[in-house]
């Protein structure tokens, strides 16, 4: 069964007894966790309980694909029901399906990174009758907002607008990180008063949503082929998503694109970029103003349909998503020049 976004957070609280497996997948790693760790707290109550959760290395499943079906069949000691916890990826198909098979109470916790349509792991998931596949993509700035909001919240803190706007903007990628982000912005803001404002996000908050990917939009911005390759070269090397990386660029030249459409009706750049928002980070200004020399509206219409066009066809399966993400971004690079 396929997990919907409006039905993943009464699953995850109570998948249900009928479910035997739950696949999380998807390349937010921080949110994959996230809801890993829920399922297996919503079975076991916790997710250390020592005698009602357990984690099975992936190798282990690998060398004996009766493993996963045996866990599940074990009961816990005083009851109720175990969380078996395991990482990786297609190769744990054969094992996933024996356990499916299986008597047993036990419920099957598989934490994957970034699965394809056409991953067989995926398939059995979505195509049991007793399994679920949940996906975690990047939160949209609309479920940052909210994860801002509730994380703000519980420590007593409100936030206003501007601030709200700008942490939307800079967190994002890995609901993990945004976390921690914001775990550090509520310490920060012990003592200091209950709302949370822009300057206070600024000096606290940096750009996680771009951690990984700013060399490379700062390239695009300039036109620097050489700098862009050794950029994206590093971000992929981090683990960068391609399309993220395209979605980040997409973000960067909408915002070139607002203002320089206010620079051809006559507003100075340095006007311009100061009317953004969220507001650039004071950091970035001097990029965004030398950008607005470079790029005319015309040009970033051209770079947004590049963007568009290249995931597109990283969603199409038309080749591997780096190789179709690096020549997109060379080709702006150029335009730039």
């Amino acid at each position: 069964m396929k997990v919907s976004g409006r039905q993943t957070d009464g699953f995850l609280d109570n998948p249900g007894n009928a479910v035997a497996a739950v696949l999380v997948y998807g390349p937010d790693q921080g949110l994959v966790r996230e809801r890993a760790d829920r399922v297996v707290r919503a079975i076991a109550g916790s997710t250390d309980d020592p005698f009602r959760t357990t984690s099975v290395d992936e190798q282990d499943v690998n060398d004996d694909a009766e493993r996963l079906a045996a866990e599940r069949a074990a009961m816990a000691f005083g009851g109720g029901r175990r969380a078996i916890r395991v990482e990786g990826g297609d190769r744990l198909e054969p094992a996933v399906a024996r356990a499916l098979a299986a008597a047993g109470d036990g419920l099957v916790v598989i934490v994957a990174g970034d699965l394809p349509p056409r991953s067989k792991l995926r398939k059995l998931c979505e195509g049991a009758a007793n399994a679920a596949a949940v996906p975690c993509y990047a939160d949209d700035a609309r479920a940052v907002e909210q994860v801002v909001r509730d994380a703000l919240s519980a420590a007593g803190l409100t936030v206003g607008g501007d601030a709200l706007t700008y942490l939307a903007a800079n967190l994002g990628n890995d609901r993990l990180v945004s976390r921690r982000e914001l775990e550090k912005l509520v310490l920060y803001m012990q003592g200091a008063g209950p709302e949370v404002t822009l300057a206070d996000a600024q000096a606290c908050v940096g750009d996680n949503a771009g951690r990984g990917t700013d060399a490379v939009t700062q390239a695009l911005m300039g036109g620097d082929v050489p700098m862009l390759l050794d950029a994206f070269a590093s971000a992929a090397a981090l683990g960068e998503n391609s399309v993220a990386m395209l979605r980040a660029a997409q973000r960067l030249f909408q915002r070139l694109h607002l203002a320089a459409g206010a620079v051809a009706r006559g507003t100075r750049p340095e006007q311009a970029v100061e009317s953004l928002r969220p507001p650039v980070f004071f950091k970035e200004k001097p990029l965004f103003i030398n950008a607005l020399r470079a790029w005319t509206p015309s040009r970033l219409a051209t770079a947004l349909d590049i963007l568009t066009e290249a995931e597109r066809a990283c969603k199409s399966g038309l080749g591997p998503d780096a190789v179709i993400c690096e020549r997109a971004f060379i080709r702006l690079a150029r335009l730039a020049r």
